[in-house]
């Protein structure tokens, strides 16, 4: 006779199932590129008057090496968690790229307004709020092209290093990424 009693004393939890996101191409593109562009922050950027400049002894030109590394760690996830935190990063990414434009603006106006533009392009693309995937991809498209036309400029100086051209293909594999993630959507 079931009395709905069970045989252990204590009843296990249920198995929690993590949603995945699936298999996607782009990870291949998109992680390697974003590697590939925050190793560029150590490599030696431009002849400067005395010394080579590496891109770490300059904070204003930081953000696509950081912009790298998180779509490389986001490229590696697998679940709709992951891909959560991936998008939050890249908003507070946004965030600080408009702070800093604000207080740029008071050193260098020009420049000020450029990364004031950038970062409201890149906050509109992402979102202030939600989580879609399709954001992201269309945030490492916007990362993409933006790092190809500055590294791109810089290639074509004859102060230009290692660590720019580098920066020119890991630019163009994070647009080509970003490409592909937004055609597999």
């Amino acid at each position: 006779m079931d009395h709905g009693v069970s045989v252990s004393a204590v009843d296990l939890p249920r198995r929690m199932l993590v949603p995945q996101v699936g298999r996607r191409r782009h990870r291949r593109i998109t992680g390697s590129a974003g590697l590939l562009l925050f190793v560029c922050l150590f490599l030696p950027a431009v002849k400067g008057c005395h010394e080579t400049v590496y891109p770490m002894s300059m904070p204003l030109v930081i953000h696509p090496y950081v912009y790298g590394i998180v779509f490389a760690f986001g490229a590696r996830t697998l679940t709709v968690r992951g891909i959560r935190h991936t998008i939050e990063a890249l908003r507070v990414l946004a965030y600080l790229t408009l702070a800093f434009g604000v207080g740029l603006v008071a050193l260098r106006p020009g420049t000020g307004v450029l990364e004031l533009v950038a970062g409201s392009a890149l906050l509109a693309l992402i979102g202030r709020r939600g989580y879609s995937e399709r954001r992201a991809a269309l945030t490492a498209i916007a990362i993409g092209m933006l790092s190809l036309l500055w590294f791109g400029l810089l290639a074509s100086t004859a102060v230009a290093m290692v660590g720019v051209y580098l920066s020119v293909v890991a630019a163009i594999g994070l647009l080509v990424g970003g490409l592909v993630w937004l055609a597999e959507i």
